[in-house]
């Protein structure tokens, strides 16, 4: 019965335990994955102008203040006088992109750098400053916002030529 205890210990003790045993592989492969999405390229589009409008100089000339609203509100200072039928208006800038994007006005035109110059002669008036009216707008769910630039044209005193002044400017959106 002796030789049967030691036996039958060891199959007990043995019967409940399993032993792993793994190979170590010096060189493991791994499958990665790597993604990239493609989204749609920003656009933007001018879609009403800058527009300050018709105005006397008066006698020592001032401003005239175009607010960055869809409104475009018209202010002056100075002599200035504001004449009937010159359609003021803030720029409006449809921006078209990836839904629910946001996006950021990267560049609007330094203060002072921008003259509007008079159809027929050398004469100039000077935009002294350019506002938005939101430098970082959230494309709706259609990937759509419109933002809308204002600016302040200085106006000389009467010494410059009567008519109409022209000039462009840059306005620069990114991705953000």
């Amino acid at each position: 019965m002796k030789k049967l205890i030691l036996p039958l210990i060891f199959a007990l003790l043995f019967t409940g335990f399993s032993v792993n045993t793994f190979a170590i592989d010096p060189d493991p492969v791994v499958t990665a994955t790597a993604t990239a999405e493609l989204v749609e390229a920003l656009t933007a589009s001018e879609e009403a102008q800058l527009n300050f409008g018709r105005f006397t100089a008066g006698t020592s000339g001032g401003t005239v203040v175009i607010a960055n609203t869809a409104a475009g509100t018209m202010n002056i200072t100075g002599t200035v006088s504001i004449i009937g039928g010159g359609s003021p208006s803030s720029a409006a800038f449809n921006i078209s992109g990836h839904a629910n994007q946001e996006v950021t006005i990267t560049t609007l035109p330094a203060d002072g750098a921008v003259n509007l110059t008079h159809a027929t002669t050398t004469d100039v008036m000077n935009v002294a400053t350019f506002s938005v009216s939101d430098a970082s707008p959230l494309l709706n769910a259609s990937g759509e916002a419109t933002v809308y630039v204002g600016g302040t044209l200085t106006v000389p005193n009467t010494s410059i030529a009567r008519g109409v002044y022209t000039g462009t400017y840059n306005v620069t959106f990114a991705y953000q």
